[in-house]
């Protein structure tokens, strides 16, 4: 009687085996692997850096929990975007007071993790972008931007403050709530405007005793202003003068007149979309002033300008008229 015989399966190499064999495969790589640290993090400062600087700021935030070596990184940015989101558009906004307070939250939380843990960073922040709106949360990331700008070396800062309606829609009352809103802000906060190079602001109605003129006041190193649908009352008069300020936007403002009294810096104006039937603008010094951008749908009760007497007190290298072809 005939024994079978039956083969017994060949044994499978050992992982070691396998590697000094060939030691490209996925598996002897996955054996190396784990005795190895993690190669990502053995990156050098400059680019872990410029990885974490492609990221979307939450992004870069939760970056710190992967490894103790990814704690800094994100502290280490020399330039921080801190933005509620793409709600910039003032011709689609429609929000909730929920919506405000949850896209304040989010930044709230990103300002604290990637501003408060710089306190003993000695990397410079050349830029710092804050975006939010005023509402829920203001206070909180307004006193955790000043606390940065009195201890962290900042470079240059720029602060954009959105309001829940967009400018069409907001009523008289609204643009006082704003504008109180900012007050009680601004108040409670100067440092986060003292150190400002940018700054942008909408919808407001501020006092005309403490509006704009303490803003210009403290924001000493304030090098871009624009006004949206601003002013300190319907046909109220705003009387400007700054050392530093170089560029002034200036759109769809309730102001009788613009007075430039003082910029001995300024070299660009786009002044838009006016509601004074008088000349509604005027340049006292303005001696570097070279780029002028003016826009406005004139009508019949709407006096034409006399570019000769408008002007007649700057040399403007570059000018654009905009009267959408009425009265020109």
């Amino acid at each position: 009687m005939s024994r079978s015989l039956r083969r017994r399966p060949a044994a499978r190499p050992s992982i070691k085996a396998l590697s000094s064999y060939n030691r490209w495969t996925p598996l002897a790589n996955l054996a190396e692997e784990e005795d190895q640290l993690d190669r990502l993090s053995n990156l050098p400062d400059g680019v872990l850096l410029d990885i974490v600087g492609r990221l979307d700021i939450t992004d870069a935030a939760r970056t710190r929990i992967l490894a103790r070596r990814w704690k800094q990184i994100p502290t280490m940015l020399s330039k921080i975007l801190l933005t509620v989101g793409p709600f910039d558009d003032v011709r689609n906004r429609g929000l909730t007071a929920d919506d405000v307070a949850r896209a304040n939250a989010t930044v709230l939380g990103a300002t604290r993790s990637m501003l408060e843990s710089r306190t003993t960073s000695l990397c410079t922040i050349n830029l710092l972008c804050v975006r939010f709106f005023l509402g829920d949360g203001t206070l909180s990331i307004g006193h955790t931007v000043a606390n940065t700008m009195v201890t962290e070396k900042v470079g240059s800062a720029e602060l954009t403050l959105f309001t829940m309606k967009e400018g069409k829609r907001c009523t008289d009352d609204d643009v006082l709530a704003y504008g109180k809103q900012f007050k009680s802000f601004l108040d409670a906060c100067p440092n986060a405007f003292s150190g400002l190079a940018r700054l942008q602001l909408e919808n407001l109605r501020l006092a005309e005793s403490s509006g704009f003129p303490e803003i210009f006041s403290i924001c000493k190193r304030l090098e871009f202003l624009r006004l949206f649908n601003c002013d300190m009352g319907f046909l109220s008069l705003l009387q400007v003068s700054h050392p530093l300020l170089r560029e002034l936007e200036i759109v769809r403002c309730n102001f009788e007149r613009v007075d430039l009294k003082w910029l001995p810096k300024l070299t660009m104006l786009t002044f838009s979309w006016w509601v004074s039937e008088h000349d509604p603008l005027s340049l006292d010094y303005v001696p570097l002033l070279q780029t002028l951008s003016i826009t406005h749908m004139a009508r019949l009760r709407h006096k034409v300008l006399k570019l000769s007497e408008f002007l007649s007190k700057a040399t403007i290298s570059e000018l654009t008229l905009n009267f959408l072809c009425e009265k020109i």
